[in-house]
């Protein structure tokens, strides 16, 4: 009898070092969706709260959508591709709403974008567009947007007549006429080829980011626009022989730019009376291709940073000089991250397929 005792106990003793040593998941708390294959590409915070952007199922495939605090926001398609787009690259200031969107066919299949802006009361409309204006022979990349209480601007890349494929700003104040800045401070020239990869507006100026080549040297750059058609080109200090800035936050009058630098590091910039640089985090071998896809500053002042390694999403935190490197884990495997600080919690959409799922994940103080 002794021994079943001891038998007894020595397996409870078992069973409890188990369930300590088993592994703790990740505090992801479900969000839940309003309609069914929701699929969110963005997130961008308002005067009256926080709006996602993406598409629902629909007739013809995906539709449009957008949502305030959970609430479906109006949407006013006015042409077929709109009727077909998913909603990306938010913007806002205060009420004002900007978002691209994009939808898939033609002759060649190719993304087809819409405009629209509004703001959280009347909702979002699309503006039609002449097809030159964003698309055509010339069309490269849109990329970046940015809002301001005046402005609207959407940043990318051109083929110019003069200069060539280089960097672009498209501009508009009532959200329906739109015109391209052929600024010089953004063309390329025959011996460096620029181009913006993201934009922001930090309460007075316009700020982009991007980089500027020459041969086999990538400088990280950025251009600063009070009215966004006149531009002033920044060459920014870099942690590497090479690197380039892909996204950009700002918060008040101070930007965070966070990039990758030839070494395969991540590169982070802070301005300031002027912009300082550091390199932070892993080297991540040359075979696997080291992305930079969102950005978001968090009230600890930290950088919560979407990546992708050799194509796979990763959730990286770092200082905003890049220190105190850290990776949070995932809540699931994902195509496609979208992010956005939200108090103590990180707001993140995970999208694989034809879905997303959005969660919230409360934040190392």
């Amino acid at each position: 009898m002794m021994a079943v005792r001891r038998l007894a106990f020595v397996i409870a003793a078992f069973a409890l070092v188990g369930a300590c040593s088993a592994p703790v998941k990740p505090p992801w708390r479900p969000v839940d969706l309003p309609v069914s294959g929701t699929r969110v590409l963005g997130f961008v915070r308002t005067s009256s709260g926080i709006v996602m952007t993406g598409s629902v199922p629909g007739p013809s495939g995906r539709a449009p959508a957008a949502w305030l605090n959970g609430t479906a926001v109006p949407l006013f398609p006015a042409t077929g591709y709109g009727r077909q787009a998913e909603l990306t690259l938010p913007a806002a200031s205060g009420a004002r709403l900007l978002a691209l969107g994009s939808a898939y066919g033609g002759a060649h299949a190719n993304p087809r974008p819409t405009i629209w802006t509004g703001s959280v009361t009347d909702g979002l409309t699309e503006h039609a567009q002449p097809v030159e204006l964003l698309g055509g022979e010339r069309a490269v990349t849109t990329s970046g947007s940015a809002a301001g209480p005046a402005e609207f601007v959407l940043t990318g890349q051109w083929d110019h007549r003069s200069g060539g494929v280089g960097a672009a700003v498209w501009t508009s104040a009532d959200g329906a006429s739109w015109a391209l800045r052929e600024d010089p401070a953004l063309l390329s020239t025959a011996s460096e080829q620029t181009r913006v990869l993201a934009a922001a507006f930090d309460g007075q100026d316009y700020v982009a980011v991007g980089d500027a080549r020459s041969g086999l040297s990538v400088r990280p750059m950025a251009w600063t626009s009070a009215d966004g058609s006149a531009w002033t080109r920044v060459s920014l200090p870099s942690p590497a022989d090479s690197a380039s800035a892909w996204r950009v936050t700002c918060s008040g009058s101070a930007c965070d730019a966070v990039g990758v630098t030839t070494e395969q590091r991540l590169a982070c910039w802070h301005s300031g009376p002027s912009w300082t640089t550091a390199a932070g985090g892993p080297v991540i071998p040359a075979a696997q291709l080291l992305e930079v896809t969102g950005l978001t500053l968090d009230e600890s002042g930290h950088l919560d940073v979407a990546v992708k390694v050799a194509g796979r999403p990763r959730l990286w935190r770092v200082g905003r000089h890049c220190e105190d490197f850290a990776e949070l884990p995932l809540p699931e495997p994902a195509a496609s991250l979208a992010l956005l600080a939200d108090g103590p919690d990180l707001l993140l959409a995970t999208t694989t397929g034809s879905a997303s799922r959005v969660w919230r994940y409360p934040l190392p103080r």
